[in-house]
Order: C-alpha cells, then structure tokens, then sequence
C-alpha cells in the first residue's frame, strides 16, 4: 500500500501568463491566398512578365487586416472558364475562412473577392 502524501499539482496558468503569439497580416495574407487556390475552379494568376515568358502562375493575391482575434480579408482570383464565377466564388469563402481558422484560430469576419482573370481550364484547352 502506497502511504506517500499527496502530491498538489499545478493547475493550467493562463494564456497570457504563458506567453504571446503574433501572427503578422502577411502570413496570414499567405494562407489565404494559398488556400484560395486550392478551391476547385480557381488557378494560380499569371503577372507580369513571367506571363509572357510562360511562368508558372502565382498564388492568389491577398491582403488581410486583423483587429484582435478576427480578420478580414481581400482576395484577387482567377477563375477558370466554365466554371460558374458565383458559386466558386462562394466556395474560396467558405474554404478561406474554415481554413484561416483551422490554422491560426483567427476568426475570418468578411472576404471581399475580386475575380481579375478568367482563364481557359487546362483539360477544356
């Protein structure tokens, strides 16, 4: 039989008694914009002269603002014809804001989203 005494153990401390974590806007401008292109319909834009020169596409453009634990985002897409503009529109929201979430626990309040290209789907050339 065991007669050791009690031993107290300490409770969890405070998030803020353990420390800070930052995220600065362009990581999470990194995420977005990454997750974007992602989205069934969406591809990587092309800018720039390494469009002419047949350069692989960039991820999507993004620029987020985050006040407290909540982020909004700006987000400048390519869509590939013919998938429908609205609906994939619809999806990179949902996906943006699930994954921005999932991966930095910033809630995701707004995503503005600027379709700037509309490029011919590789499998319908």
């Amino acid at each position: 039989m065991n007669t050791a005494p009690p031993v107290a153990v300490p409770r969890a401390r405070i998030a803020e008694e353990r420390g800070r974590t930052v995220i600065p806007d362009a990581v999470v401008a990194k995420i977005a914009g990454r997750v974007a292109d992602e989205v069934e319909g969406t591809r990587g834009m092309h800018r720039g002269l390494g469009s002419l020169l047949g350069g692989s596409p960039r991820p999507a453009k993004a620029q987020v603002k985050i006040a407290g634990t909540s982020v909004t985002v700006r987000l400048s897409i390519a869509v590939t014809y013919p998938h429908p503009v609205r609906q994939t529109t619809r999806d990179v929201r949902e996906r943006v804001s699930r994954r921005v979430l999932e991966l930095t626990g910033l809630t995701v309040r707004h995503v503005d989203i600027e379709v700037s290209e509309l490029v011919r789907d590789a499998r319908t050339a």
